[in-house]
């Protein structure tokens, strides 16, 4: 990841972009292949996700070049340091909210495993969020890293 958050920002969007385009395009293509419902229910769930993401994306990317234009100089170190502090903060929202959707995705997943339909929809939201969980808590770290070094306030592990 880039050093300055502008730049990790543009990253998250086009790795989400990349994640979003291909849940649309293999959820679709599972869900017409019709291998019966819990199939079809997993690839609409996982297609149903990918738009989502694609929208976040595009709104995150919409609302990055905003905050940029609205600062005199988007690359001063305060600016630099309040925009890392502030997809820091975003992301650890994420990472809760994508395990909380883990947790209902498997629950779901287990307790309807006689319904194909339902079953399918949780196994999709738990591959969909385990995903992003991952993809959200590994920027987190990064960033936090970057931020460590950046102030100096790095500690080498023990």
């Amino acid at each position: 990841m880039e050093r300055d958050p502008w730049a990790a920002e543009i990253s998250l969007a086009r790795s989400t972009v990349m994640w979003g385009g291909a849940s649309v395009l293999a959820g679709l293509g599972l869900a017409a292949a019709r291998r019966g419902p819990r199939l079809t229910a997993f690839g609409l769930q996982n297609a149903g996700w990918g738009v989502v993401d694609l929208g976040i994306a595009a709104v995150a990317e919409r609302l990055r070049v905003r905050r940029m234009e609205r600062l005199a100089d988007p690359y001063a170190a305060a600016a630099v340091d309040r925009e890392a502090r502030r997809l820091r903060r975003v992301l650890l929202v994420n990472v809760a909210l994508d395990a909380g959707y883990v947790v209902g995705g498997a629950a779901l997943w287990r307790r309807r495993r006689d319904r194909p339909g339902p079953a399918g929809a949780g196994a999709a939201i738990v591959l969909q969020d385990g995903f992003l969980l991952a993809h959200d808590a590994l920027h987190v770290l990064r960033i936090g890293a970057q931020s460590a070094l950046s102030t100096g306030t790095h500690q080498p592990a023990s």
